[in-house]
């Protein structure tokens, strides 16, 4: 068990998707809905999906899904993140769930201008980190290129 992402970019509302008897989604290859999912991490924090219907079903022009880790190393990866720049970067995903929920353009928008300005940084602080360093980097260089994805009219959907 542990964390997977799934991002899409450039969102379009289907009108009539196709849904089963208990409502999902037919073909998830080309639609997804955020559903449940998304209505819990808005409860519990709120503002994070800003730019996305929880009840809408979405087709979009491109995505790509990366694993975040198992839970305790999504952990471990997010504890050094914010030992790297959480006192002023990064804290729309440190104060996030760990397990399910959904993440909109407006936030992603500010989530990738903080992993852009920062990029350079990242990499001296991940040689201080010995040889768990590459792994934590390869983590970072994904989250970049999921929130930089997402802003452009998408989503990055937790899993």
């Amino acid at each position: 068990m542990g964390l997977d992402i799934r991002v899409f970019k450039n969102l379009k509302v289907v009108e009539n998707p196709q849904l089963d008897e208990d409502g999902a989604v037919e073909n998830c290859e080309t639609e997804w809905t955020p559903g449940e999912s998304m209505k819990w991490s808005e409860e519990h924090f709120p503002g994070r999906g800003e730019g996305v219907d929880p009840d809408k079903v979405y087709t979009w022009e491109d995505s790509f899904s990366f694993r975040a880790g198992s839970y305790s190393g999504y952990g471990w990866w997010r504890r050094k993140l914010e030992e790297f720049k959480g006192d002023n970067a990064f804290q729309e995903l440190i104060n996030f769930a760990d397990n399910e929920g959904t993440i909109g353009p407006v936030v992603s928008k500010k989530l990738a201008k903080d992993f852009n300005e920062h990029a350079d940084a990242a990499r001296e602080y991940a040689r201080t980190l010995g040889d768990a360093g590459e792994v934590w980097l390869y983590l970072y260089d994904d989250w970049k290129k999921a929130f930089e994805m997402a802003s452009e009219n998408g989503a990055v959907d937790f899993y």
